[in-house]
């Protein structure tokens, strides 16, 4: 359970800051920056259904089309006029109602072997736990890249 209650600390932290945050500094983007805030929101909530549809292939992906906008190696400066990118509010939503669904459908499962096994340059992600904490982390990191950039979008 304390993985779960780590996770939804990180999400709140994750929620406050993009809350603060106005629709108008989401595409900005710094020169020599590979992305800017609405790509990594979507990024986090991205990897996180990834991730956790692997843990356990009965979790099912929501907003699917929004996949290949977020994941690792896509980039802002890549997407087309017709792509399905979300505003911040939907972002923002996404994000809140992934944090219970994943809390919810993942309690009491957290020991259980996963679907698929990720290797993550030879650290396997081989139970439910380790890829919850995985997305955990992975969150944290790019709290501080959305900090980092509303610094230097001021």
């Amino acid at each position: 359970m304390e993985s779960i209650t780590l996770f939804k600390y990180s999400r709140t932290s994750t929620l406050i800051l993009l809350k603060q945050l106005g629709e108008e500094v989401w595409d900005e983007q710094p020169h020599n920056w590979p992305n800017n805030i609405r790509w990594l929101a979507g990024h986090i909530y991205a990897e996180a259904e990834g991730f956790m549809h692997d843990a356990d292939h009965s979790y099912e992906i929501t907003h699917q089309e929004w996949m290949p906008l977020f994941l690792d190696g896509s980039r802002p400066s890549e997407w087309k006029e017709n792509d399905p990118v979300p505003t911040r509010e939907e972002i923002i939503n996404a994000l809140i109602e992934q944090e219970s669904r994943i809390e919810n459908f993942f309690k009491g499962k957290l020991k259980n072997d996963v679907s698929k096994v990720r290797d993550l340059n030879g650290m396997l992600l081989e139970t439910v736990d380790s890829s919850l904490q995985f997305i955990t982390w992975h969150e944290g990191i790019h709290i501080g890249d959305i900090k980092g950039l509303r610094l230097l979008t001021k």
